[in-house]
């Protein structure tokens, strides 16, 4: 009778924990980065600050598709998908319309490995068939201000007469 017991109360417990464990939600892996950008954009946004047009927006880390958009049958066939996930490092925009200006990318080293590359090129064709224009900097320990302030502005004087 005593092992009789002891077993209804293992079958409790057990019966028990299993429930509760699935009344519980899981917790989920998730926690919080330090930072949104690594050190070498971090260095590169400070001289990009100065070196953006008075009264012109700095977007971070924005997804492509949130740049350019894609047809519905672009999506069926997975072109929607190659957009979705990927992001580009900067995004010159109008603070009150919110429109597009310019993108810049930030090439660090790890543009050099041979997906890095094959992922440049499919993005700066994307954004050249939507009509958005690219700006590739080298990253550096140093940036020249002025010499980053005249590409942008040659590059926004080339967007503004298209």
């Amino acid at each position: 009778m005593t092992l009789l017991l002891a077993a209804l109360v293992v079958v409790a417990l057990a019966t028990v924990v299993w429930y509760s464990r699935r009344l519980v939600p899981p917790r989920l892996p998730y926690y919080a980065k330090e930072h949104l950008c690594s050190r070498g954009e971090q260095a590169f946004y400070w001289v990009l600050m100065h070196a953006v047009p008075a009264g012109m927006g700095i977007s971070m880390k924005t997804r492509l598709s949130d740049v350019i958009g894609c047809t519905t049958e672009g999506w069926k066939t997975g072109y929607g998908a190659k957009i979705s996930q990927k992001h580009v490092d900067f995004v010159i925009i109008d603070p009150l319309t919110t429109a597009i200006l310019l993108v810049i990318e930030l090439d660090d080293k790890t543009h050099q490995q041979a997906d890095r590359q094959t992922r440049d090129v499919f993005v700066d064709q994307a954004l050249a068939a939507a009509g958005v224009a690219i700006l590739r900097v080298p990253a550096a320990r140093e940036y020249d201000l002025d010499d980053l302030r005249d590409q942008i502005e040659h590059m926004l004087r080339h967007v503004a007469a298209a």
